[in-house]
């Protein structure tokens, strides 16, 4: 069994953390300006980066269709009965109804994931280079189109497509390289200017981040739709960068955490849509949200521990992926 990179593993947990955090932090976001800024900051790379993990983790070449209708799909038809009944329950859904089309919440991840496995498929027919070029002219151009919505997660598959492609073609040295940079202000200096550029964006919105809506739902100026994917695209790398300069390299208490991350991003939900259907209304201090962002790395062990871990394979034996 070839022996798992402590580096990677370390790199889902945090991301996963970030992740837990970000959406425990969406219903406080118009608290402060600091709270959104926060929230925008985070949402520009965290995703961005576990696509590119993902892209980075396919370069054995093209999975079989089965392969990944078994890893993928399955889960995601089960997750989406489980989450449609969780939220009548809960009173999200006045009455239960079942789209398999439209992905519950955070359920496009799967659907996007087969897609970007399947669309990996071209390599087959195309040079690497001429797929990666064409994923981003795909991501700036779908969101020219109304039709491409949230239906099978259309919009945010191509949009994201470049950077689960970019991982793929990124050579391994490029990644030791990496992890061996001594001059890590260079990652506080990356996120600094980031965030300064989310901080001094007002027109920026959720859709701006998430690609899971066309242009004209979410802009203005629809046609300015295609340079600000870009712009954001540039800005996701900006972050990917400086977050992969601090993940440590060496294998830690909390390493072996970063083996389940799917299991947190698909059962975190159940807890995050619980607090909401509360309908709570009142804002946080500063030390509350030190305090979130604590719970959120609690729930985060707590979710990708070894006994979770077994109940969910012995509850649904489908569920086999990894992020």
């Amino acid at each position: 069994m070839e022996k798992r990179d402590a580096y990677f593993d370390n790199a889902k947990l945090f991301l996963m953390i970030l992740v837990v955090f970000g959406h425990f932090l969406q219903p406080f976001m118009d608290d402060h300006p600091l709270y959104n800024d926060l929230y925008y900051f985070i949402f520009t790379f965290h995703m961005p980066a576990f696509i590119l993990i993902s892209g980075y983790f396919a370069k054995n070449g093209p999975k079989p269709i089965m392969s990944l209708v078994k890893k993928l799909l399955l889960p995601y038809l089960f997750f989406q009965v489980l989450y449609s009944c969780y939220y009548t329950l809960i009173g999200l859904q006045d009455s239960f109804s079942l789209d398999l089309g439209i992905p519950q919440w955070s359920l496009w991840f799967l659907l996007s994931l087969f897609g970007w496995n399947v669309l990996l498929h071209l390599i087959n027919y195309f040079s690497v280079k001429q797929v990666l070029i064409g994923s981003v002219i795909l991501a700036l151009l779908v969101g020219y189109f109304p039709i491409f919505d949230r239906y099978l997660a259309i919009q945010r598959t191509l949009a994201f497509f470049p950077y689960f492609m970019l991982g793929y073609v990124i050579p391994k040295s490029w990644v030791e390289k990496l992890k061996a940079y001594p001059k890590k202000w260079m990652a506080l200096l990356l996120f600094s200017g980031l965030f300064l550029f989310i901080q001094g964006n007002d027109l920026i919105n959720k859709y701006w981040v998430f690609g899971s809506k066309p242009y004209e739902d979410y802009l203005a100026h629809p046609l300015l739709g295609g340079p600000q994917r870009l712009l954001f695209f540039v800005a996701g790398l900006i972050g990917i960068i400086a977050f992969l300069l601090l993940v440590p390299k060496e294998r830690h208490f909390f390493s072996n955490w970063g083996k389940n991350t799917l299991t947190v991003y698909l059962l975190h939900g159940f807890l995050v849509k619980g607090l909401r259907a509360l309908e709570y209304d009142f804002e946080i201090s500063s030390l509350e949200l030190v305090l979130l962002f604590i719970g959120s790395m609690l729930l985060t062990a707590a979710l990708s521990s070894r006994r979770v871990g077994q109940w969910i394979k012995k509850g649904k034996r489908v569920l086999q992926p990894s992020l």
